[in-house]
Order: C-alpha cells, then structure tokens, then sequence
C-alpha cells in the first residue's frame, strides 16, 4: 500500500509557492483522459411495482446462484471412491446419511428488530435505545429452499461469519434431534475474473471520497474547501499539482449533504389535497454542496452516488439524484448520477461500490468487529447485499436480484465507514480484488486514492496545522 498522504493548512502557505518563480513561462497541466463505461443497467428500475411480495427476491437469489454453488459443491466434496450425494430438497435428508445440500440460510435472532413487536406496543411505551449488536447465545441457524427448512447444528457453524440471505452448500449429516449437524460449508462460484489491460507507465488515480455532509458543521468549510482545490489541482507546489492531475476520476459515495431538517413556522403549517401537513426545509445544504460540485466539475468526471442522508429514495438500490437538485453542477456533461450500488469501468479496471449501508446493516447481525472481513465475505457470497429485504430495504424484485455477482471486481469499495482500511485478496481461481473502506469525509477528513495501474491505494487526509 502506498504511503498516506496528510494536507494541512501549511500546504496553502508552500514558500515555493511565494517564490518567483525559475521559468516565467506559464505551466499548463492537462488532465489525462481515460475510457469510461457505466454498468448500472441491472441497479436502475424503470417501472416501480409494489403489490408484490418479498419472497420472489429470495426464490430468484436461490435459483441464480444454486448452479454455481453446486458447481463449487461438487468441486470440492465430489471426489473420492464414495463421494457424499447431493439431496435437491433439505426435507428429504435421511438421519444419519452424510451428504450436501444447497439452500438459503436463515438466522433465528431473538433480539433482531421485528416490526410486529413494534406495532402491538402501547404508544406510550418509551422505546427501548437502539443496539449496535443484535447477536446472543439464542441465536438459531437455518437451511431453507422451495420445500421447508432444516436446522443447523455443530460447532463448525458457530465459527462462522453468516448472515440471513447468503446462498451456501453444507456438507454434513441429521442427527437424532432431526438437526443437520454440519462439518463443512462452500459457497458461489463466480465467473472468471476479465484482466486488466495493458497500463500507461503513467501513474492514474481514481479518487473516492464518501460522507461529505455539506452544511452540518461550518467549522468543517475549510477542510472542504482544500479538497475542492485538491481535485481541481489548484493546492500545494507545482509537483504537488501535477500529481493532482493525474486523478482522471472522481467518486463521491453518498452521504454528500447533512440531513435536511423542517424549518419551524410560527404559522399553523398548511396541509395538501390528501390532508397531510406539508413542511418546509432548509435547502442550504443542497446550495452549498451544489457549489462545491460544480467547481471539481469543471475540471473532472465525477460520479454522483446517493447515500443514506441524501435526498434520495432510501431502499435499495437507490436510484441516481435528481438534476433539479443540484442545477449548476448538472450543467456539466462531466457529472454523472448514477445508482447506489454503482458498478463501472475506468481504463479497463472495473469498480464496484456501495454507500456503506450494506456493511453497516451486516455489522449489526455478526459478532465480528472486522468490517473489512465483512467485506470480503460479501464478495465469498457473490451478493452485496445478502440482509435485504430482511433488515435491509429493498426494492421488491419478483424475478431477478440486481445484488448477486456474477465475477469479482478488480475494485470493490464500501463508503461511509469509521476509519479507513484495505486489503487485497485473491480467489481460487488467482483473481485479485482491492477491497477499500472509504471512510466518512466529515468525521476523518480523509479520500482514497487508488492507483488503476497497480490497484494499490493511498488515503489522502485534510486538517488544519496545530499553529493555524
């Protein structure tokens, strides 16, 4: 991994930058350019029907990844003189047989947030604080499919990271308690990964920064304003620019603007056709970040992807931003709205992102701290989003799931997270992922950078000096 990179307020007063300068002939840098292609099609959805339920999602899920994972089944339990059978139904499993099935595991979380419960409650119950774990000792795990569902059982299954929605075979036997005892698991094969083409010798770096928050603390304008003039390539010395200049793209993953909020009337708020009482809000947030798009968008490409905060749809995926919202920066043909997920390519390296809800919503059902590791996992998984629609919203997709996976990234970032982290792994098969938690911008003051030739990445912090 590269060496992180620290602005402070002392970059702004660079000596060399007061100097006069050795040649007095005007410098011009040119931004490289690369090619760009946008793979968002399966995320946008063009024509939004909700009589249906959320079960078609988990049969589709099933039905699109059960051929791959029997596929890394066979692969890895099919050998031998008397290799186990594969049962098609987890209800036709015979007591003491060992063999493999393939379903979708369910948790059985006692603690885990049900909406019943919050319903039959009396309104004048005070609610209970939120938890950032829903894990415990009673937590149960399940292996279900179109015919019923199969308890698990056995200390392999309580060493693993899982999660309600994941696609896995097990290998194992049922015991006396009519428990499926398991002592080994596997999950999706995907595809062949698509190699990254020949490179420039010329460094390129796509930089993705996440949680801007624009309009939530003033005292926070000035770390905004050196990573707009970071981007722009008008911060530091001349050397220091000219590395600026070979950020060919721009990724802003969610959470770009505070949380809008109602802006007290004295008057008795006025109420639409349908009876509801409309509110008014503060859109200083939305002008100031409209400002701050449109100058990095005058000098590069920049993705926009909604966030949680963001006025946007909050289930996922989240389609792309509304121009009207940002009328100045959308005058640029160099911004682009895209969809939270956002999957595309630059220079042949294919990306892969979320907003971080994701993780966020994994976090809270493992014991695990490791949001890294939980990263990964989706990427084992072959779905970004295994907890929807169960503790994820989602859209209520009848016969396909946008999230499954179909072959692993060369990039796979997740923004919004508490600190920064990388790692890079590898697959059976050799294919290389850069995992990247891109954390928050108004909490770390801190983007990423990562490099398209070698897929190595470098954070890059803003703050103030102690002196200024």
């Amino acid at each position: 991994m590269l060496t992180a990179v620290n602005i402070h307020m002392d970059a702004v007063h660079d000596e060399s930058m007061l100097s006069t300068p050795s040649n007095p002939a005007r410098q011009t840098l040119d931004r490289q350019g690369t090619e760009y292609t946008q793979h968002d099609a399966s995320f946008a959805i063009k024509d939004r029907v909700y009589s249906q339920q959320y079960a078609g999602i988990y049969f589709s899920r099933l039905n699109m990844l059960r051929p791959s994972t029997l596929k890394a089944a066979k692969e890895r339990w099919g050998k031998g003189d008397k290799p186990p059978p594969h049962i098609p139904r987890v209800l036709d499993v015979q007591p003491g047989e060992v063999c493999y099935v393939v379903g979708t595991l369910y948790k059985d979380m006692p603690l885990k947030p049900n909406i019943l419960d919050e319903v039959t409650q009396e309104h004048w119950v005070i609610a209970p604080p939120p938890r950032t774990k829903y894990t415990s000792e009673d937590d149960e795990a399940m292996l279900e499919d179109e015919s019923g569902r199969l308890k698990l059982t056995g200390d392999f299954m309580s060493e693993q990271l899982l999660v309600t929605g994941v696609i896995v075979g097990l290998l194992g036997c049922e015991n006396a308690q009519g428990e499926f005892e398991v002592i080994d698991i596997c999950y999706p094969q995907l595809m062949e990964q698509v190699p990254i083409p020949f490179q420039s010798e010329e460094n390129r770096y796509v930089a993705i920064v996440a949680g801007l928050r624009v309009g939530e603390d003033p005292a926070f304008n000035f770390q905004l304003q050196l990573l707009t003039d970071f981007l722009c390539g008008e911060l530091g010395s001349m050397e220091n620019q000219t590395e600026n200049a070979q950020i060919v793209w721009v990724v802003v993953a969610g959470n770009s603007v505070a949380k809008l909020k109602a802006i007290e009337e004295e008057k008795k708020p006025t109420k639409n056709k349908y009876g509801a009482e409309t509110a008014s809000y503060n859109t200083e947030p939305l002008e100031a970040f409209d400002v701050l798009l449109s100058e990095i968008c005058a000098t590069v490409d920049v993705d926009l992807m909604p966030g949680e905060l963001d006025p946007a749809n909050c289930s996922l995926p989240q389609q792309p931003t509304l121009f009207a919202l940002f009328p100045d920066a959308s005058r640029y043909s160099t911004l682009h709205h895209v969809t939270n997920p956002h999957a595309f390519e630059v220079g042949g390296v294919s990306f892969l992102g979320t907003s971080g809800q994701t993780i966020d919503d994994i976090f809270k059902f493992v014991e695990s701290e490791d949001r890294l590791l939980m990263a990964e996992r989706t990427l084992q998984w072959a779905h970004l989003a295994p907890t929807a629609p169960d503790t994820l919203w989602c859209y209520p997709y009848k016969d396909t799931d946008p999230f499954v996976l179909r072959r692993r990234p060369h990039v796979y970032f997740i923004g919004n997270q508490p600190e920064f982290a990388t790692t890079l792994t590898k697959d059976g098969r050799g294919s290389l992922t850069r995992i990247v938690l891109v954390p928050s911008f108004a909490q770390t003051g801190t983007i990423v950078l990562v490099n398209l030739n070698t897929l190595e990445c470098k954070p890059v912090e803003f703050k103030r000096s102690r002196s200024s």
